[in-house]
C-alpha cells in the first residue's frame, strides 16, 4: 500500500481524495478511505480535491474526525464536468466559492472552521480566485 511505502521511507504527504458528495469518486465510504491515513506518521495531511464546493464542509469534518490531521480542501469552481460531451457545464452559481460568488468567504471559512488548513482550488480555479481566498482568510484572522 502507498500509504505504508511512504512511512518505510519516511516521507512526508498528503493523502487527498477526489469525491462527491460523502464517497471517494471509486464509491468508497470517506470515513474507509481517510482511515487508511489515520496510523500513518508520513501522511501529515488529508483532505478532498476536484470536487463541489458544496462537498467540502462535510468531507473535511469527516477527515478531522477520522483521522485527527489537518485537512486539504481544493474543491473545483462550482461548475460539471460533463464527461460525455468533453466540456464544463453550468456557471456554479449554486455553490460558487470563488472570486464572483457572493457565498465565498461563508464557505471558505466554513472550511477552515471544520479543519481544513490547506485551501486551494482545483478545475476551473484561477489566480483571481486563490485571491479572493486568500483575502478572505486575511480578513478572517484580521
Amino acid at each position: 500500500m502507498l500509504v505504508e511505502l511512504l512511512d518505510d521511507l519516511g516521507l512526508p504527504a498528503w493523502l487527498s481524495y477526489s469525491i462527491e458528495g460523502t464517497r471517494t469518486r471509486a464509491g468508497q465510504p470517506l470515513e474507509d478511505a481517510f482511515a487508511v491515513a489515520a496510523r500513518s506518521t508520513a501522511v501529515v495531511a488529508v483532505g478532498i480535491n476536484c470536487c463541489a464546493p458544496g462537498d467540502v464542509q462535510t468531507a473535511v469534518e469527516i477527515a478531522v474526525e477520522v483521522t485527527g490531521k489537518p485537512a486539504v480542501a481544493y474543491p473545483n469552481s462550482g461548475e460539471a464536468w460533463d464527461a460525455a460531451n468533453h466540456r464544463w457545464t453550468g456557471d456554479g452559481s449554486d455553490s460558487r466559492w470563488t472570486s464572483n460568488g457572493p457565498d465565498s468567504p461563508a464557505l471558505i471559512l466554513g472550511w477552515t472552521a471544520a479543519g481544513a488548513r490547506f485551501v486551494g482550488g482545483c478545475c476551473r480555479v484561477g489566480p483571481p480566485d486563490i485571491a479572493a481566498l486568500a483575502a478572505t482568510l486575511a480578513e478572517a484572522t484580521r
